[in-house]
């Protein structure tokens, strides 16, 4: 798979993700779907984000650093994606119950550095 067809693809998976956003704020009753509904608002929330996050950071660190290895670049794009939407989905979730306290977005910040810092060690061990 070339690089372009990826960007392709990933393109219109997250364009369809943001169209089935917008189609579940639109024709799903938040108090009629009950747990239903939660689940299929942060499931293409969710989608979306990681697929619009991830081609944001593909586009940033190929334009900063053209010559290095584009699929390392696009790697580390995707997993930053998945942990910044993994914060925002958690922060939103906690939120809408309201549990969302200052030192719990802390403790999941500092969780998911501890993560990213473990898949740095793991990528420099290679």
């Amino acid at each position: 798979m070339t690089f372009r067809f990826y960007l392709f693809i990933m393109t219109l998976a997250t364009v369809a993700a943001w169209i089935a956003w917008v189609i579940v704020i639109n024709a799903i009753d938040p108090v009629r779907a009950g747990v239903l509904g939660f689940i299929l608002f942060f499931v293409t929330l969710a989608i979306a984000l990681i697929g619009s996050l991830s081609i944001l950071g593909i586009g940033i660190r190929v334009w900063l650093r053209p010559e290095g290895s584009i699929a390392r670049q696009t790697s580390r794009s995707v997993r930053h994606a998945v942990l910044l939407t993994l914060l925002f989905s958690l922060s939103l979730l906690l939120a809408s119950n309201g549990l969302l306290r200052w030192w719990i977005v802390l403790l999941t910040v500092f969780t998911i550095t501890l993560a990213e810092l473990a898949f740095i060690t793991h990528e420099k061990v290679r």
